[in-house]
């Protein structure tokens, strides 16, 4: 008999857990975006705040995702496209000669925009004056008559006639002045 009744428990049960599960299963669910809670609000600065984007999107991470967190600099990236890379130095390694000699145009090393070190294998990514691609290379692979001398984690080094010229993976950065982090 006790049997019989745990197993009619156990039936009722399962029955009534399947009719629950049927009637959730058919009830619409509303999955629109909530408004934003009144403490947010509160906690918002004012529109047109000095130092704050003008439009801060609505997750509240504006100045998040303004800072990169793998760029050094912290600094929105700018892309290649957008600013002109700086004509890298070029130090001349010999002595001048004696003689004038009529100004040749100076010597335009490739923009670097990456770098790749795996092990003992380094490479960089350079891209020359004028060209839409850029390719990846080794040390002594040459590039418009420069040849990679050396790869570091942020520069490479570059040599063409004699001349030697150290390009930088992240310019340095201007100095604000006045003070504070520049926010």
């Amino acid at each position: 008999m006790i049997r019989l009744g745990v197993a009619l428990g156990l039936g009722l049960a399962a029955a009534a857990l399947a009719l629950t599960n049927v009637l959730l299963y058919e009830t619409p669910v509303d999955i629109s975006p909530t408004a934003p809670s009144a403490q947010r609000n509160m906690r918002e600065a004012p529109a047109g705040a000095p130092g704050l984007p003008a439009a801060a999107d609505s997750t509240g991470f504006a100045e998040t995702f303004a800072r990169p967190l793998f760029t050094p600099t912290r600094r929105k990236f700018v892309a290649v496209a957008e600013r002109a890379p700086a004509p890298a130095q070029v130090a001349s390694d010999s002595t001048p000669p004696a003689q004038p000699v009529a100004s040749a145009p100076p010597l335009q090393a490739p923009a670097l925009l990456g770098i790749s070190i795996n092990g003992a294998s380094a490479r960089a990514l350079l891209k020359s004056a004028g060209a839409e691609t850029a390719n990846w290379y080794g040390n002594g692979e040459t590039i418009d008559g420069w040849t990679v001398a050396n790869v570091e984690k942020d520069a490479a080094t570059l040599e063409q006639g004699g001349k030697s010229a150290r390009i930088l993976l992240y310019p340095p950065a201007p100095t604000a002045t006045g003070g504070g982090d520049g926010l």
